[in-house]
């Protein structure tokens, strides 16, 4: 391949990928084009965990930072953990950790729920040998488990038809 077709291949490539990026519609655009159902209109919980803060920046960056948000998001966030894989001596090579939230929907000024609901998810991690690199996989397990919550989240929002008709 001479030099010319090489540079023209790459050419070709690069307009590609920036055109596919630029086609990509964030998720709270609706699919006729005309408004932002929830973008900067939700608020959170407070978050008292290192879990939950992990949840709202998620839920942040899918929804936008409301400075007066007309809609507030009121959730429990469960997390429970198993031992999945086992060795003769019961070390637990495998561990599921299991998480569920339960949420409403609320509109701020008058105190009506326009949605509750639940969505559990699931992540694993590898209990290895060294306790750092434990740490490091545990920690990074329940980032990836905050990240699946709270796109099930917005999905259970977008998906609402009470929604549609409040707003």
């Amino acid at each position: 391949m001479s030099l010319f077709k090489k540079k023209k291949y790459l050419f070709t490539i690069l307009i590609g990928v920036f055109l596919l990026g630029c086609s990509f519609q964030p998720a709270w655009v609706p699919k006729n084009q005309k408004a932002k159902i929830l973008w900067e209109r939700v608020d959170f919980n407070e978050a008292k965990t290192s879990n939950e803060f992990r949840l709202n920046r998620y839920l942040a960056s899918r929804l936008g930072k409301a400075a007066d948000a007309e809609l507030f998001l009121k959730y429990e966030l469960f997390t429970e953990t198993k031992r999945s894989a086992l060795s003769f001596d019961g070390k637990a090579f495998r561990i599921r950790i299991h998480g569920e939230v339960k949420f409403s929907l609320i509109k701020n000024g008058e105190n009506t729920i326009l949605l509750t609901s639940s969505v559990r998810d699931s992540a694993a991690y590898s209990d290895a040998i060294l306790a750092v690199t434990d740490e490091a996989s545990k920690r990074d397990a329940y980032a990836r488990l905050m990240v699946l919550l709270g796109d099930r989240i917005v999905d259970k929002l977008l998906s609402s038809e009470t929604l549609y008709d409040e707003t």
